[in-house]
């Protein structure tokens, strides 16, 4: 090594361990930032001039050290991964969540829900058959009907409350979607011009994973990286991003998810889980209340028009509509129950004996409550299940990515001090460099004067 050369290599020594401290400070000041990953910075030795033969390359070449760039501490299989997880977690989460809403509607068990209601009716009952012509056990009757009929009227409105609310959520979702495509396709461009003039890219790469992640966790959208660090992600199937473009996303008034008009199939996250929910669950639950409600209105008035009133009149439909929405009771008078199977107005009470037997009736309102009560039930488990199970499964996979794409305190500063006594030793080296070279051009022949 000539003594100018040292003086290249100290100084090439100097600036890329600056730079090593300036990435270790970088990652120590975002170690808490959202979607950070650390960088590390890449230290190269320089060589011989190629093609030249060392006698002559080592008096010219400068040797040493420097920067041939900064890399991404990331692992783009288990962000692949990641982002699967994610739309899985979310899709679990948001399926909880609203079969959890429809649950509490029912409160079952309980001394207040329709199973105890219906129960306390059909004793109603029992009392017009043991006293027929007792107007306050009649009147109960009645009462106990109107409990029933306005429970079945509020969970009918309470259903349709969360379909309104699921709707809603999912606007809100699709215009989160076009919004993040959308910064994503300006992202794209943004990182291609980066890496075709050589400039840094990684603070964009985080932006890009951040969108990339948000995208999958709303709607399940599935993203491919190009050589040129720009996304293609697609959703349901349809190009969603390619290059500058993103495309819109829209829920049809069906709650069919559509990519530039264009039906998407299952998609994931949260969209899909509330798209299910508007098409599927929601409505289901409602026919489901809407099948007791039907069963009661239909039992309740072929056995009370068969019937006789105490004026011994024929007795009328007891209840009318037959939907969970639309069910009152159509009878306001104690004396117009029919709860005689005889004309003439006598005091019989076998009309009333039977009806107080209904809540045993198979296909009778009971029996179809108790039937969506087991299904709601049963379903809310499995989803809690699985959302729990999943939540694990995200858990652990973030820890996987945190360990290797997340700063370490330790870490860092542990590289902190080796670019720190690697600058104190180029710098020593450079001083002493200048030492010999002051010495050689200073004093060197200068003897004997």
């Amino acid at each position: 090594m000539t003594s100018f050369s040292g003086l290249i290599n100290a100084s090439n020594a100097l600036s890329s361990e600056r730079y090593g401290l300036d990435v270790t400070g970088q990652n120590i000041a975002n170690a808490n930032t959202p979607g950070y990953t650390r960088q590390r910075a890449d230290l190269a030795a320089v060589g011989p001039v190629a093609g030249v033969p060392t006698l002559y390359a080592t008096q010219r070449a400068a040797g040493g050290v420097t920067v041939v760039g900064t890399s991404r501490l990331n692992d783009p299989v288990l962000d692949a991964r990641m982002r699967t997880e994610h739309d899985r977690g979310s899709y679990a989460q948001t399926v909880s969540t609203q079969l959890s809403g429809v649950e509490t509607l029912f409160n079952e068990p309980s001394d207040t829900g329709l199973a105890e209601q219906l129960s306390n009716f059909w004793n109603s009952w029992s009392a017009v058959a043991n006293n027929p012509g007792d107007q306050s056990a009649r009147s109960v009757v009645l009462q106990s009907a109107a409990t029933v009929a306005a429970t079945l009227n509020t969970t009918s409105s309470a259903i349709t409350d969360l379909a309104t609310g699921a709707a809603a959520t999912l606007s809100q979702t699709v215009v989160d979607v076009n919004t993040a495509a959308s910064s994503l396709a300006q992202l794209n461009g943004a990182i291609v011009v980066a890496t075709k003039t050589g400039a840094n890219t990684n603070a964009l790469a985080d932006q890009r994973d951040a969108l990339l992640l948000k995208l999958a966790d709303s709607a399940g959208a599935q993203a491919t990286l190009q050589p040129d660090g720009s996304a293609v992600v697609t959703l349901g199937g349809q190009p969603l991003v390619s290059g500058i473009t993103a495309a819109t996303v829209a829920a049809t008034p069906t709650h069919q998810l559509t990519v530039n008009g264009t039906p998407a199939a299952t998609a994931g996250g949260v969209a899909q889980a509330l798209v299910d929910a508007l098409g599927t669950t929601l409505p289901d639950y409602a026919a489901k209340l809407d099948a007791v409600a039907a069963a009661l209105s239909t039992t309740v008035n072929a056995a009370h028009q068969a019937g006789f009133d105490l004026s011994g009149a024929s007795g009328g439909p007891f209840f009318s509509g037959t939907t969970a929405s639309t069910i009152a009771v159509a009878v306001t008078d104690p004396n117009k129950i029919a709860a005689s199977a005889t004309p003439g107005g006598n005091l019989d009470a076998t009309t009333a004996y039977a009806l107080a037997g209904f809540g045993t009736k198979v296909g009778g309102a009971d029996a179809e409550y108790r039937n969506l009560v087991t299904t709601l039930a049963s379903s809310v488990q499995r989803a809690l299940q699985s959302a729990a199970v999943q939540s694990s499964v995200v858990t652990s996979v973030d820890a996987q990515a945190q360990s290797v794409s997340g700063v370490s305190y330790d870490e860092e500063t542990t590289n902190m001090l080796t670019y720190q006594r690697a600058y104190q030793a180029s710098s020593r080296v450079l001083t002493t460099v200048d030492e010999l070279l002051d010495t050689l051009i200073n004093r060197t022949g200068r003897a004997g004067l």
